[in-house]
């Protein structure tokens, strides 16, 4: 990386799996308005679910998720009768609407659920809303509690994408994020997922971990390539104690600063492209064959709450608490605390807790970042016919201060991202955003 652009790298920018982000919610968005969106998703319009499964059976120190250290299975099994109360709920509102394209379980951990529990869900949905042989099963997986058959139960099931939260290989970084599992133990899990004749298989990684070190992300990296994962994401781990107490228990000495923090993403990125997977976005690499590759080729990659993806659906609904559902520029969020979910599905409720209807000006902002960040270009021709005198004269000097240090080209009212500054995406992105306009005019200050 260039080191003029090196002082965009300490700023905190949205992630942007939605806009404007969750932080905008409010509690004006009602279950009743989610029921007359709901209402307007044509018959066979394309649809994604999410389902949550907040469990885990050990704490993760770094975990930014919503979830919770279950030591009962007899509770676990009383959500799934809740998360299936509330399929049947949103199925009867749907009333045959929407065609599954995917379904993504996430958490938490999806398989500290039993194989025959997942496969009750599964059905529910089947049941409820509907699920063709054509449909993608995604699912979220812990190595370490992975049992002996559950990749064969997940799989006859209907499970053919699995992810692996594999974070780092070094022990010492392990050990200072709770997250103890052996090179070994990721191997055998995935030599078991590929006689499964599972094809289509990611690794998560993280990077700003403590004890973090160039030589042992180095490692990281080579082993996750000798392991031939279809896809790999690797995230920049965000350190926010004040919201997650939990990351409190790390030793915050032990993290790595920002200058090695930018080291350790672009030697992943260096070794992942010269190891043959593409470049998706600017934190997701795939295999050229693997269909998340294919639709970043073709242009028809989108970001959602999982990230990039190759769905070919626009309209999310999510189970779960916390559970984000999105529907024609809506947002509408589960109630957080498992408690409040469960009695709002208990009395047959949408369990909607807060949301947002986005204004047109911001699902036209929402329109040119999803562009920029999918495919590092965008016109913002829209976006500045949309904006206040004040925003429009801010974002052009962002821009400008962007263009004078090579980061973007600015072509009329398309611009650009320059191939080797793909890391600063989201610094781009906050320049056309009005919200985070006085973050990117600090990080341009510096």
């Amino acid at each position: 990386m260039k080191e003029i652009w090196r002082k965009y790298l300490g700023e905190r920018m949205p992630r942007y799996t939605s806009y404007p982000s969750a932080l905008h919610f409010d509690r004006s968005v009602t279950a009743a308005d989610y029921a007359e969106k709901i209402d307007e998703i044509g018959l066979y319009e394309p649809i994604s679910l999410y389902v949550h499964v907040p469990f885990c059976r050990q704490l993760c120190w770094y975990c930014g998720c919503n979830m919770q250290v279950e030591n009962y299975y007899s509770r676990a099994r009383g959500y799934v009768d809740t998360i299936i109360r509330e399929i049947e709920i949103t199925g009867r509102k749907l009333n045959g609407r929407g065609q599954p394209t995917s379904v993504h379980f996430g958490g938490g951990t999806p398989n500290y659920l039993l194989g025959d529990d997942l496969g009750e869900i599964v059905g529910a949905i089947e049941g409820a809303i509907g699920l063709t042989d054509s449909v993608d099963l995604a699912i979220e997986l812990d190595p370490r509690i992975l049992r002996d058959d559950d990749v064969h139960h997940l799989t006859s099931i209907g499970f053919n994408r699995f992810s692996l939260g594999v974070q780092d290989f070094d022990p010492t970084v392990q050990s200072a994020i709770n997250r103890l599992q052996s090179f070994e133990l990721i191997e055998a899990c995935v030599s078991d997922i590929r006689a499964a004749g599972v094809d289509d298989l990611s690794f998560d990684i993280l990077y700003g971990l403590p004890h973090q070190s160039e030589q042992s992300f180095d490692d990281t990296i080579d082993k996750a390539i000798s392991l031939a994962p279809d896809r790999i994401s690797v995230f920049g781990y965000a350190h926010l104690p004040d919201s997650l107490p939990r990351q409190r228990l790390i030793d915050e000495a032990t993290l790595p600063g920002t200058q090695l923090r930018g080291v350790l993403s672009e030697l992943a990125d260096q070794k992942l492209v010269d190891a043959g997977y593409h470049r998706i976005g600017f934190d997701h690499y795939a295999k050229p064959d693997n269909p998340l590759a294919k639709a970043a080729i073709e242009h028809r990659l989108k970001r959602n709450f999982q990230g990039f993806t190759d769905a070919a659906a626009s309209a999310l609904i999510g189970f779960g608490p916390s559970a984000i559902s999105f529907v024609d520029g809506f947002y509408a969020q589960n109630e957080k605390g498992f408690v409040d979910y469960r009695q709002r599905v208990e009395h047959g409720e949408l369990p909607i807790a807060r949301g947002l209807q986005r204004t047109k000006r911001e699902s036209v902002i929402a329109a040119a970042i999803s562009e920029l960040l999918c495919n590092m270009k965008t016109n913002i021709s829209a976006v500045l016919r949309s904006a206040a005198p004040g925003d429009a004269i801010r974002m052009c000097s962002s821009l400008e201060r962007l263009e004078a240090d090579g980061i973007i080209q600015w072509n009329g009212d398309a611009i650009s991202i320059a191939d080797e500054a793909y890391a600063l995406a989201r610094v781009v992105a906050a320049a056309i955003d009005p919200y985070s306009q006085p973050q990117i005019e600090h990080a341009t200050a510096v």
